[in-house]
């Protein structure tokens, strides 16, 4: 992108490209304030609020996700926001395992954002509860960022995969959850959600975070 149409990101959102997701509808590669993000139709996903939402989470844990022999799951790449996050941010040197089911979200995250798979960085295509279902590995911290535009998936909320969670963390791991509240029914289902996780987790939760975001961080202690 030239200087100039960089500089008028500050005056409006410059759209630079379009993809189209089986997943998540119509994708856009957009300049907001001199900064390159994703949008769906309906909302930011990657390197806008969404990514502060995520580096609030990561100051919230209280697991080691730094230290080079540590190890991260990260369900939903998204277009990698989260990588970044660590690496820049934080300065992880953990090894990252990311789980993206759309082909076309890996390839904005790889050719759009230099997000690339290498020594320290597995990135894998597959359905995330498949995934946890047949994983056998242990990870010491879990980041659940699973969206299809503004639908989370429904499984996440089930027992089953809070329970494949459970059983993919060692004791005083950590797994970041970050769902939404849009209305009544959500607000329902998250409190429900939490209740749950209640049985096995101790469990931080920040709700209405950059609007509709609610976010839960939790620590396994039993």
């Amino acid at each position: 992108m030239s200087f100039f149409k960089k500089y008028l990101s500050y005056l409006n959102v410059i759209n630079e490209k379009k993809y189209e997701s089986a997943y998540n509808g119509t994708l856009e590669i957009n300049w907001v304030n001199g900064k390159k993000i994703l949008d769906t139709e309906n909302t930011n996903y990657s390197y806008g609020n969404l990514g502060k939402v995520l580096h609030k989470a990561l100051k919230q844990t209280k697991s080691d996700f730094k230290s080079k022999n540590t190890e991260i799951l990260v369900l939903g790449l998204g277009g990698g926001d989260v990588v970044k996050q660590l690496r820049d941010d934080f300065k992880s040197e953990a090894k990252i395992t990311a789980i993206e089911i759309d082909p076309i979200m890996i390839e904005i995250a790889m050719n759009e954002f230099d997000v690339l798979p290498n020594q320290k960085l597995e990135i894998v295509k597959e359905d995330a509860e498949t995934f946890l279902k047949y994983n056998k590995k242990t990870f010491d911290l879990i980041i659940v960022d699973l969206f299809h535009d503004i639908t989370i998936p429904l499984f996440v909320f089930k027992q089953s995969f809070i329970q494949a969670v459970f059983n993919a963390l060692p004791l005083n791991g950590s797994v970041i959850f970050n769902t939404f509240i849009l209305e009544d029914e959500h607000e329902i289902r998250n409190n429900l959600f939490v209740r749950s996780l209640e049985t096995k987790f101790k469990l931080q939760s920040f709700k209405n975070l950059y609007g509709h975001n609610h976010l839960i961080v939790a620590q396994k202690n039993i």
